[in-house]
């Protein structure tokens, strides 16, 4: 049983937040030393537990930063132009990519009308590929460069 005191004393001797000296405490069955030696080891890190779960290993400064980013990438990576032609083929472009090509956007325009006079039928949708996932490319990044 975790008492008021025992956060406090946890508080006290770590300077951290009650929610942190809670968890530490309950990780490690009120055992005061194993429990200030993990929190000062993920605080060393750069890190602590919530950082830990919520962000996977990214550093606490910067992450929230990183994250919203990283999932605006996603989502444009996500929306995509979807052509289609008369057989019924047809072609994902995600609209990152265009998005990227707007210092020619008059070229891209010019190529857009000419396959809509052809008879090729553009629309936009949400697809989501396991190809185009942001979060697993950079995890296994992550995994080949901390292999090294």
């Amino acid at each position: 049983m975790i008492t008021i005191e025992m956060i406090d004393e946890f508080r006290r001797r770590t300077n951290c937040s009650y929610d942190d000296a809670k968890y530490y405490l309950e990780k490690y069955n009120g055992d005061m030393l194993e429990a200030i030696i993990a929190f000062e080891r993920d605080r060393n890190r750069g890190y602590g537990y919530r950082d830990e779960r919520r962000y996977s290993g990214y550093s606490r400064r910067g992450a929230g930063i990183g994250r919203k980013i990283l999932n605006a990438l996603q989502r444009l990576l996500d929306i995509r132009i979807v052509i289609a032609d008369n057989t019924g083929r047809t072609f994902n472009i995600p609209i990152l990519f265009p998005l990227v090509l707007i210092p020619v956007w008059h070229i891209l325009l010019l190529i857009a009308l000419g396959m809509m006079l052809v008879g090729y039928r553009f629309s936009i949708r949400e697809v989501h590929d396991g190809n185009y996932d942001l979060n697993s490319i950079i995890s296994r990044i992550r995994e080949k460069s901390q292999a090294r």
